[in-house]
């Protein structure tokens, strides 16, 4: 066993001496690399730290005996153990041993084999900095490695092989001399440190340019997004979340879609409009998106829903706008309204204070950021959309102006309105620049009026218009070409008059691989907007669009679609995609036996984050992931900041990136923040304060700041965005106060008596008479009901006579009802009480039995011990059971 742990510390003297004699022989190898051994103060510190290992290395090899005294290696390893220098030298003398067959390929090494060793050297010294840094933070004590291997070996259990014992040792050497990683739960504050101690040592950006890393900004907004973790969720609204508007920075606006159709409109509730605050963290549902709750005639029941229901239908609010410069809010719904709203700033409640009606559903309302105009689209065939010149003196009275594509006025002109189907608006955008903030885009596509798309010809369903017009002056502003196809989704460029269109492709393009286009239009001095570039994707739809600038002259634009992807395009590297984001398989595909792109909503949720590199997308597999959009290919994905049981539909960031609101398909609003929960005056902070406050109001001071400090460590153990579930539960919506009874038509009335009632009314008037057990008939004073199908009638005359089918009809009904004949039971009389008593006393009684009986009939077998129960079940006879 020495001899073996001698033969390893020679070999090893034998590198340190090899290695301290390579810059002295290879001098101006170096020098002419660039690097001058001789003036280079790393170089001289290596072979000031090689000139210490060897000697010691030297003493410890030509020592009487390898075995090292306790008190010798308890003073070799606290020698410097407190300074960080003396710690890097002993790492990076230990791990020499490694490069010992990679180094010793010849006695004089090549100018690249000596390059490659000073360059490891200088990688280890960099990395013992950092484990430096982890010994100051976290205490990690370091071990010099070789000196435990030797002392190990000295003192080896005999009854073991020492071949292997040595390379254990070895292997144990390698792995404590290895930099410890990084520990998972090490809060972000931490790498926001470092960026901040490094900004201040090496200065701002240039210098991680040129380094091949990216800005201290950038790098200081990634680890702020990398930190949101869910704050609140709120539950039970009405449907899918389908739209969600900041107001400030505490207070948002969420529309949700409702059942509104005759054949599931049971089911329709309450939580179709909410106002939320994350000061107060709380969501509140309004009920002012309302109509009147109609008697279906589809079902069979309708007049009893009628009568048992909310006499209230809720209808979807697809939209939601808030105008800076007004300071009011608006929300377009399926009601054919659009309400106007003073919301407070802290977002604990808001006051209508107009509406506007429509003659259809309204399904946008915009706002601009530079005037206090308001932009509607409805479902009509004609005029859909209206800019509002905003009247705060009387809001509901605002004069307005109508605007119409030519296709849609061209079809009315030509009598084809009675169509099933129309040109209507699918989008509808202001300009972003001040440049062009006067002007309203608005895309159309072929709708029907049934929702079913069959009612469309095929040779219609490409065909649509991008229109443009100056709502200043009321004109339209001309485009070149290719703006007569079907619109998906418009969106302009934030600084530059330029806007992008999804459509429908046309021109000379791939038919088998390009199924719509991007396009981009520029507006060039004769105010005429030039189609400048067209962008193929694959996708059959788009459900939305984004820009985002990378340069003076381009952009990045991306596309997410119905197929569950995203296309990200640069525009300065042609008409394909840079990166195709992918999303997993839907929760909840809307029809599986249709393909993907046909039968699922897809990725509805797309957003920027701070940096040009950061993007962000929501799908129908419940998963709002990031990405960094200049990451290689097939490299992009960072992480998945929200997994959900639900579909995404929406989400929308607030104005400083520091909160994330997310609805999904289940009817839920999930709010999320920075994890600042160190920080007291931090919004996960302060939530977790309140909670404990109103939870813990009863306990002692003790059980307080016990259940605080668990708080605050689960909350650091979240992962990927999930709250475990003991901290934070789901939150039912503040649901609003009951409405009064609607006004208008009886049949819209509810009824104040009930259905018994009723029924007694019916009979007591003689309209109805009950004959015993066969049922109800028609009465004497049947006729003052004028209860008669016309239908049935010769001529259709009430008045008149049966028609013969309806007459063999009803003469069936009444012979059948006449032949049911029900028996009667029979009558019973009671037995005579002396009869019954002694029947009574022939039953066996096990209880009266003397002792010896009871031993005879143990003796023969006879079970006589336990419970028995000689009653009886009494059934109806099958002739009388009815």
């Amino acid at each position: 066993m020495a001899e073996e742990a001698k033969a390893y510390v020679d070999s090893y003297v034998e590198t340190l001496r090899e290695l301290n004699n390579w810059p002295m022989k290879l001098g101006p190898r170096v020098e002419s690399e660039g690097r001058s051994s001789s003036s280079s103060s790393e170089d001289i510190f290596e072979r000031r730290h090689l000139d210490t290992d060897l000697a010691r290395s030297r003493s410890y090899s030509e020592s009487p005996t390898t075995e090292l005294s306790n008190d010798q290696l308890i003073a070799d390893q606290l020698d410097g153990a407190g300074d960080s220098e003396s710690r890097r030298k002993r790492h990076a003398s230990s791990v020499l041993a490694e490069d010992r067959q990679s180094l010793r390929r010849s006695d004089r090494p090549t100018r690249s084999q000596l390059s490659y060793a000073m360059r490891k050297r200088r990688r280890r010294n960099k990395q013992s900095s950092k484990i430096d840094r982890l010994v100051d933070d976290y205490g990690i004590r370091p071990v010099d490695s070789d000196h435990e291997a030797e002392h190990l070996v000295s003192n080896a259990d005999p009854d073991l092989d020492s071949r292997d014992e040595l390379a254990g040792i070895k292997a144990v050497a390698r792995t404590m001399q290895a930099a410890p990683k990084k520990p998972d739960n090490i809060p972000s504050e931490q790498d926001l440190l470092s960026l901040l101690r490094q900004r201040e040592i090496h200065g701002r950006a240039p210098v991680r340019v040129a380094s091949g890393r990216v800005p201290f900004k950038a790098a200081i907004y990634a680890k702020l997004e990398n930190a949101f973790i869910r704050q609140s969720e709120w539950t039970d609204c009405s449907g899918d979340i389908q739209h969600i508007s900041w107001i400030n920075e505490d207070a948002f606006l969420c529309g949700a879609t409702a059942h509104l159709d005759s054949h599931n409109m049971e089911y329709n509730k309450p939580g179709n409009l909410l106002l939320g605050s994350t000061t107060h963290d709380t969501l509140k549902s309004f009920a002012d998106h309302r109509i009147p709750r109609p008697i279906s005639d589809s079902l069979k029941n309708g007049e009893s829903l009628h009568q048992t229901q909310d006499p209230w239908l809720y209808s979807s609010v697809v939209s939601t706008a808030h105008c800076k410069k007004s300071g009011f809010s608006f929300t377009a719904s399926f009601d054919e309204t659009v309400k106007i709203w003073s919301v407070h700033p802290d977002g604990s409640s808001m006051e209508s204070v107009g509406t506007w009606k429509h003659a259809g559903k309204v399904n946008f309302v915009v706002t601009s950021d530079h005037h206090e105009r308001v932009a509607t689209a409805s479902g009509v065939n004609s005029n859909a959309v209206r800019v509002y010149n905003f009247n705060e003196k009387s809001i509901s009275e605002s004069d307005y102006a109508v605007y119409g594509g030519n296709k849609a006025l061209s079809q009315i002109e030509d009598g084809q309105q009675t169509k099933p189907w129309s040109y209507q608006p699918a989008t509808i955008q202001w300009g972003k620049p001040a440049k062009v903030a006067d002007l309203l885009l608005v895309g159309y596509s072929p709708r029907s009026d049934s929702g079913d798309e069959a009612d469309i010809p095929d040779e219609k369903k490409n065909t649509g218009e991008l229109c443009v017009w100056n709502t200043r002056t009321g004109e339209a502003i001309h485009i070149s070409a290719s703006h007569t196809q079907n619109v998906f989704e418009v969106q302009w460029h934030p600084t530059q008059p330029i806007f992008a269109a999804a459509t429908s492709p046309s021109g000379i393009y791939d038919g088998g691989k390009t199924k719509t286009q991007i396009r981009l239009f520029a507006l060039n001095e004769d105010e005429i907007f030039m189609n400048i570039q067209a962008l193929d994707c694959s996708a059959i739809d788009i459900n939305e669009l984004t820009i985002m600038p990378n340069s003076m002259l381009h952009c990045y634009v991306t596309a997410s679609c119905t197929d569950g992807n995203t296309y990200i395009y640069d525009t300065s590297r042609g008409d394909q995609p840079i990166h195709i984001l992918q999303h997993g398989d839907p929760l909840d595909p809307l029809d599986p036996d249709l393909p993907r792109e046909v039968g699922d909503t897809g990725v509805q949720f797309a957003a920027w984050g701070q940096t040009t590199s950061r993007f962000y997308t929501g799908s129908s597999d419940g998963i709002v992931k990031a990405w960094d959009i200049k990451a290689p290919q097939g490299r992009s994905y960072v992480r998945n900041v929200l997994s959900l049981a639900g579909a995404i539909i929406s989400g929308a960031f607030s104005k400083d990136f520091s909160k994330l609101l997310v609805g999904d398909a289940t009817g839920k609003v999930h709010l999320m923040s920075i994890n600042d929960s160190d920080l007291e005056g931090g919004p996960v902070a302060m939530g977790f304060k309140n909670s404990l406050s109103k939870e813990g109001s009863s306990k002692s001071a003790t059980e307080k700041d016990c259940s605080t400090e668990v708080t605050l460590q689960q909350l650091l153990e979240q992962r990927n965005g999930l709250l475990s579930k003991s901290i934070k539960r789901p939150k039912v919506i503040i649901p609003h106060k009951e409405p009064p009874h609607p006004e208008g038509p009886e049949i819209n009335q509810p009824r104040d008596e009930t259905s018994v009632e009723i029924a007694k009314q019916y009979l007591k008037r003689g309209w109805l008479e009950q004959r015993g057990s066969l049922g109800v008939f028609q009465g004497a004073n049947y006729q003052e009901t004028g209860w008669y199908d016309p239908k049935a009638h010769e001529d259709g005359d009430k008045d008149r006579p049966l028609l013969p089918q309806f007459h063999e009809d009803q003469q069936y009904v009444m012979r059948q009802k006449a032949s049911v004949s029900f028996d009667l039971l029979r009558q019973v009389k009671s037995s005579k009480i002396e009869k019954h008593q002694e029947n009574m006393s022939l039953d066996l009684n096990l209880t009266s039995m003397s002792h010896e009986t009871k031993e005879a009939l143990k003796s023969e077998g006879v079970e006589i011990e336990g419970e028995f129960d000689h009653t009886f079940i009494y059934e109806l006879f099958p002739e009388t059971a009815v």
